[in-house]
C-alpha cells in the first residue's frame, strides 16, 4: 500500500475524531436531560451477545456494545440488564457504563446511564413527573429523558434515560463530587430499626457506589449509628443526636413529597423502605436521602397523608415533635399549590404524553395496550385536577385535631 494512500487514511480518520470531538464538545448533559426532548438512543453489539442477554436476563452479566446518539458515538461501553421486577427478556432494562471497557471514559461527562424499560408504568410518565415534583420542592432528584432506543437499528420503544446517582451527580446537587452515596438494597421489611452492633445488617442493605476500597467502619459506622440514635429512648438530646446523622428537613420534604404523590415503594412504602439511594458530604456524618424508581406512585387520589407514617420509625418519631409535625403538613400544602398552580402538574402530564405518544403506540414491547396508555393519562389528569383539594383538606383537619 502506498504512502499517499496511508497519508489520506490518517487524515479522514484526523478529520473523523475531530469531528466527533466537536459534536461531543457541542452538547451537553443539559441537551441530552432537556424538558420537551425526545432522544433516539443506539446501541450497537454483537447479536450472540445481545441473545445472551435476553436469554439470562435475571444476571448482572456485562456485555461490550457502542452508543451514539447525536452524531456522538461512545465505543466499548458496557451494558448489563437491571433492575428488580421490571427486568424483562423483550424489553430489558439497562444499565449502560461508559467506563467499564475504557477507564475514564465518560459520555458527556456521565460515568453511566440507566434506560428504564418503563414496564411497570402503562403511562409511561408517573416516574418523570415525580422526579419534576421533586426538583420543584428544591429536592435533589436524578434527571431524565425519554428515549427511542435502538438496538442494531431495530426499535425496542420508549424508554427513560436516567441519571445515574454518581460523581457528577453529586457536583450538580450538592457541589461535592466526593461524598459518599450508598444504593438501598431491599433484603426484608425495614422501617429503620436499629440492627444491632454488626455493621454487616447494614453493609448487605447499603452498596456503596463509589470508595468502595474504604474500611467497612468508615463506610458503615455513620449508618449504624444513624438507627442507633433514632432507636434510643426519648431524652431532652435525643433530636440534636438524630441532627448529626439525619437532614431532617430534607427527609420531611422527601417524605411529603412521596406522600403527595401516593407513593407504593419509597422512604414509607408498603414493603417499608426502598428505591433510595443515601449520600453522606465528605467530612460529615449527616445522610440525606434521595429518590429513585418512582414509577409505583399515583395510586390513590384520596391516600392519606399519614398513610404508612407511623411504620417509618424515624419519620413517626420526628413527628412527635410539633414543630417538625407543622413543617410536613407545611410541606404537604406546599406540594398542593405547587402542583395546582397554573395547572402546572396536568401540564406536566400532557405534555409528557403528547411527547412520547406516537413512540408509545409503536412501542410492540411496551406491557400495555395503546387503550390502557391513553386511560392512565387520563387517570393521571383526573390526579392531579383532585389530589390538592383532598390534601388540603386533610392538613387543614390534622391542624384542628386536638
Amino acid at each position: 500500500m502506498s504512502t499517499a494512500v496511508n497519508v489520506r487514511r490518517l487524515i479522514v480518520l484526523v478529520i473523523t475524531l475531530t469531528a466527533a470531538a466537536s459534536a461531543a464538545a457541542a452538547q451537553t448533559t443539559d441537551d441530552f436531560f432537556a424538558p420537551g426532548t425526545l432522544n433516539d438512543l443506539r446501541l450497537f453489539m454483537n447479536s450472540r451477545d445481545l441473545q445472551e442477554l435476553r436469554d439470562t436476563y435475571l444476571e448482572n452479566t456485562y456485555y461490550q456494545a457502542d452508543m451514539e446518539w447525536r452524531g456522538i458515538r461512545v465505543r466499548s461501553v458496557g451494558i448489563r440488564s437491571r433492575g428488580n421486577a421490571s427486568r424483562n427478556p423483550a424489553k430489558p432494562a439497562l444499565r449502560v457504563d461508559f467506563n467499564r471497557y475504557v477507564a475514564g471514559q465518560r459520555f458527556l461527562g456521565l460515568s453511566s446511564l440507566m434506560l428504564d424499560n418503563l414496564l411497570q408504568d402503562p403511562s409511561l410518565v408517573r416516574e418523570g413527573v415525580t422526579m419534576a415534583l421533586f426538583t420543584r420542592l428544591g429536592q435533589p432528584a436524578p434527571r431524565e429523558s425519554f428515549v427511542r432506543l435502538f438496538i442494531d437499528d431495530v426499535y425496542q420503544g420508549v424508554y427513560s434515560a436516567i441519571e445515574a446517582i454518581d460523581a457528577a451527580f453529586l457536583e450538580r446537587a450538592f457541589g461535592d463530587r466526593s461524598g459518599n452515596v450508598f444504593e438501598y438494597q431491599w433484603q426484608s421489611e425495614f422501617h429503620g430499626e436499629y440492627l444491632g452492633e454488626s455493621l454487616e445488617p447494614y453493609k448487605v442493605r447499603f452498596k456503596p457506589e463509589n470508595h468502595e476500597l474504604e474500611a467497612d467502619a468508615t463506610l458503615y459506622a455513620p449508618l449504624h449509628d444513624l438507627f442507633q440514635e433514632v432507636n434510643r429512648e426519648n431524652s431532652p438530646t435525643w433530636r440534636e443526636s438524630v441532627d448529626r446523622y439525619l437532614d431532617v428537613t430534607a427527609f420531611l420534604t422527601h417524605a411529603a413529597v412521596e406522600t403527595y404523590v401516593s407513593e407504593l415503594d419509597g422512604l414509607l412504602g408498603y414493603w417499608a423502605i426502598n428505591n433510595v439511594h443515601v449520600y453522606r458530604p465528605t467530612g460529615s456524618t449527616r445522610h440525606h436521602f434521595i429518590p429513585w424508581d418512582r414509577d409505583q406512585s399515583f395510586q390513590a387520589v384520596d391516600s392519606s397523608v399519614m398513610l404508612r407514617v407511623a411504620d417509618n420509625i424515624p419519620m413517626r418519631r420526628l413527628l412527635e415533635y410539633p414543630d417538625l409535625r407543622a413543617y410536613y403538613l407545611q410541606v404537604l400544602e406546599t406540594c398542593a399549590r405547587v402542583a395546582s398552580g397554573g395547572g402546572w402538574m396536568d401540564q406536566e402530564i400532557v405534555s409528557r404524553a403528547n411527547l412520547i405518544r406516537d413512540a408509545a403506540y409503536a412501542d410492540q414491547r411496551k406491557s400495555n395496550s395503546n387503550e390502557e396508555f391513553e386511560g392512565s393519562i387520563a387517570f393521571l389528569r383526573a390526579f392531579a385536577a383532585n389530589r390538592p383539594a383532598i390534601v388540603l383538606a386533610e392538613v387543614a383537619g390534622l391542624r384542628s385535631a386536638p
